[in-house]
């Protein structure tokens, strides 16, 4: 791969940075930006050379599909993968037949994305020279299969029952109970513990333990990359007397702590490797229908409505009547200049405070020293 120049266009700030995290995997010869618009999107690849945009299709304004056909006219050469979590057929078989490189259904796995951005940038030297002169690539398909298809159709087969996604939870007690773990739990990238199933007290937000599991974690990582692949699929195991603490990535963003009684033999090392690697794969699921879930909005609830009688706004309205619309600046000033010597401030002394004269005069201040 040579030096590429990739655009996110994504609104959901969650999923546009996973999405941009796990480009820039691909290498330092991969330049990522990313906007929050379609609009947005069209300025950057009208104002620079963009290799590949990535563009979810509902967008607030201009929709994802908008600017792949704005983009079609203006920079044919560019590369263009959708990606939509919109159930409805009618759009994904919009999705499905818009001359794309490759189209995406969320949730997205990682790696089948990572391979498709490979593909679609290998194939750039290639690249036609116009929109209707050359034909465009046969677009990668990664999503099920849509309800109208041909049943009689040698590609086309039954939509599969999806079967409902775990929450986060719920897999982690799954995986718990699988490998009789002490804990299992779950951390983001900046070492926050954001969800578990039992608990292991040394290992908590903030502990010595956790920032250490975390450097190896970003270690894997490091070695993930240096080795040229997408994605660390590695399973690191630390081992001390009464326990041993598994550590494996989920993407780019979170780990997985796995903390077992006692050490498991190389024998039993297979079993427990297959376990966590299938919780890993539910773990990044679970992720990503959370990030593409719509959220809440928040709800905000007006006070009561407050009633005056007219007898208190009349009175209200005639103190306002009778205020001073002009304010006396020559009084202001006057008293700002008599207050260097003190008469003016000397003038607006409380009634219950004694000045130190006055205290003195009472015999409830010393007397000034005398010169000798």
């Amino acid at each position: 791969m040579g030096p590429y120049r990739l655009l996110v266009v994504e609104d959901n700030h969650e999923v546009r940075r996973m999405v941009t995290a796990s480009l820039k995997t691909l290498g330092e010869e991969v330049e990522v930006l990313e906007v929050p618009s379609a609009e947005e999107g069209l300025v950057v690849c009208s104002s620079q050379p963009i290799d590949l945009v990535v563009i979810d299709f509902r967008l607030p304004g201009m929709s994802g599909f908008d600017l792949v056909t704005r983009l079609r006219k203006r920079k044919p050469e560019t590369k263009i993968i959708l990606v939509t979590g919109v159930e409805d057929d009618v759009i994904r078989k919009q999705v499905a037949e818009a001359e794309v490189a490759a189209y995406f259904f969320k949730p997205i796995d990682i790696n089948t994305f990572l391979e498709a951005v490979k593909q679609a940038l290998s194939a750039g030297d290639a690249a036609f020279s116009s929109a209707e002169t050359a034909p465009h690539p046969t677009p990668i398909a990664i999503a099920p299969p849509l309800k109208d298809e041909p049943s009689g159709s040698a590609t086309s087969s039954q939509p599969a029952k999806e079967e409902p996604v775990s929450t986060l939870h719920e897999r982690l007690v799954e995986l718990k109970k699988q490998v009789k773990a002490v804990s299992a739990m779950l951390a983001n990238d900046s070492g926050q513990i954001i969800e578990e199933a039992g608990a292991a007290s040394a290992i908590t937000t903030g502990s010595p333990l956790l920032s250490a599991l975390m450097h190896a974690f970003r270690a894997s990582l490091h070695v993930s990359q240096a080795m040229a692949r997408g994605t660390s699929e590695s399973l690191l195991y630390f081992t001390a007397p009464r326990q041993c603490i598994y550590v494996a990535p989920v993407g780019l963003n979170h780990t997985l702590f796995v903390v077992t009684a006692g050490y498991f033999g190389p024998d039993k090392l297979g079993m427990i490797y297959h376990a966590i690697h299938l919780a890993v794969r539910d773990l990044q699921t679970a992720l990503a229908a959370q990030a593409a879930a719509p959220k809440e909005s928040l709800r905000i609830e007006l006070p009561p409505d407050v009633t005056v009688d007219k007898e208190t706004l009349a009175k209200v309205e005639s103190m306002f009547a009778h205020a001073p619309r002009v304010a006396n600046r020559e009084r202001a000033d006057g008293f700002w200049e008599s207050s260097e010597d003190g008469s003016a401030l000397d003038a607006v002394q409380p009634k219950d405070k004694l000045s130190y004269e006055q205290a003195r005069h009472l015999g409830l201040a010393p007397e000034k020293e005398k010169d000798a």
